[in-house]
């Protein structure tokens, strides 16, 4: 798709509803040109399609095993305790990570310090053996998998960090907007403060819509004064059924990326959302 008038840039509506809670949503970006009726993953590899859950697109699986499910939450607790001292955040030992937003405060400069650091980790460097998440969703899935991107020949992980009332999260979109994101599978992992009020939010079975169901920006979004990479949907077509599945602590939630999520606003109260996200190839 190619942009339209990049004049046409204000969002057609401003909120949605999560859990029954209307959510503000704000985002700009020029049109893409009239919707087609291309079906994205209809073309790609679908990681989805041997799994009992391929129609609704995602699933709420059974984590690792204890010790190793805990050992990867506590090591990532610390790579983002290490990312708050790099960020002249000097946080100790057994600092709560669900108080991150005390810790960075209201300076703008020490959050994006932060971002810098987790937005993308080296995959020696996760808690755990990456074989033990690969054959978690290779089981989920049905098919053997590998945490390395074939389309750009990287191996990585993400901490995403939602504080709460803050719009630290993407606007709705597909990852397979973005060609370095296409036959992929991913994973959200809670780390601390993911609830029924934070967890992510997705669209069941919107991985199988067309690409006339919703209209979206030709580029990068523009959420909430925020510039992203990723498109952002401007404007549902057809009817959204938003829904948090909230995986608990010893659980994981795999997904399409495929299926439209993001704009999961944080409504907890005094808690920082941190979450572990990868993505998986065929192997």
């Amino acid at each position: 798709m190619t942009p339209s008038d990049p004049s046409a840039d204000a969002a057609p509506f401003d909120h949605l509803h999560l859990n029954g809670e209307p959510v503000a949503y704000r985002v700009e970006g020029a049109r893409t040109t009239a919707p087609n009726d291309l079906v994205l993953l209809a073309q790609d590899t679908d990681l989805s399609a041997l799994a009992p859950w391929a129609a609704p697109g995602f699933a709420v699986v059974p984590g690792l095993p204890a010790p190793a499910q805990q050992a990867l939450q506590a090591g990532l607790a610390d790579l983002l305790r290490q990312a708050l001292r790099a960020a002249d955040c000097p946080v100790g030992p057994d600092f709560d990570i669900r108080h991150y937003h005390h810790a960075v405060g209201e300076d703008p400069a020490r959050h994006l310090a932060v971002i810098a650091q987790t937005k993308a980790y080296d995959l020696s460097r996760l808690p755990v053996a990456p074989a033990l998440l690969e054959g978690l969703v290779g089981a989920a899935c049905g098919q053997a998998v590998r945490a390395h991107n074939p389309h750009v020949g990287e191996a990585v992980f993400h901490l995403r960090i939602v504080r709460p009332n803050r719009a630290d999260h993407n606007p709705l979109h597909r990852d397979a907007w973005l060609p370095r994101y296409h036959d992929a599978l991913n994973i959200y992992l809670p780390v601390a403060g993911s609830t029924a009020r934070s967890s992510l939010t997705l669209v069941p079975g919107s991985h199988h819509w067309p690409e006339s169901a919703v209209e979206r920006t030709a580029g990068g979004a523009i959420y909430h004064g925020v510039p992203y990479t990723v498109p952002g949907v401007l404007r549902p077509v057809r009817p959204l059924t938003i829904i948090r599945p909230n995986p608990g602590p010893a659980e994981v939630l795999v997904f399409s990326p495929y299926l439209l999520h993001g704009a999961a606003a944080n409504l907890n109260h005094d808690a920082t959302r941190v979450s572990l996200e990868m993505r998986f190839w065929q192997a």
